[in-house]
């Protein structure tokens, strides 16, 4: 999970991610009254019964009203988290937390990823990309509530 990851973008994910950028979601969008982001969703292709909920520390130098993903970090492939509700999520960045929770994820261990985007550019390539900390593990069925510190990854 220190290695190299290769981010997986299928056709949905792609689509969902060009929407995203073109349609906007309900972020505060140079608001002065920012609030909190907060994904709440399923891991792409997640069949599994346990979920994931906390808030992650992102690191210093991401400005406000930047678009935050939540992913979740395998071995060789990272799964975003898909929003129940991808055009009213408040994913903007807000200070420093983002508030999550991952469902349909099987038993195994894992580490929490991050990516940022810049919702007034076309570009689907994240500005900043980072994980957590430290990795987790789940068990079928369990609710995990974890909170942690995100470091960016080294480009």
């Amino acid at each position: 999970m220190n290695g190299t990851s290769v981010r997986v973008l299928s056709p949905i994910t792609a689509l969902a991610a060009v929407c995203a950028v073109a349609c906007g979601s309900s972020g505060d969008k140079g608001s002065s009254a920012c609030t909190t982001p907060e994904i709440v969703g399923t891991v792409f292709g997640g069949t599994g019964t346990a979920s994931l909920s906390g808030t992650g520390t992102l690191p210093d130098g991401i400005k406000d009203g930047l678009e935050v993903g939540v992913l979740i970090d395998l071995p060789n492939e990272s799964l975003g988290v898909l929003p129940d509700d991808i055009f009213m999520t408040n994913d903007r960045v807000c200070g420093k937390s983002v508030r999550y929770t991952a469902k349909a994820l099987s038993a195994g261990t894992y580490r929490l990823g991050f990516d940022i985007h810049d919702p007034n550019s076309d570009s689907t390539d994240a500005l900043f990309e980072g994980e957590s900390t430290t990795d987790f593990t789940v068990t079928d069925g369990q609710a995990l509530m974890l909170d942690v510190t995100f470091q960016l990854n080294p480009k």
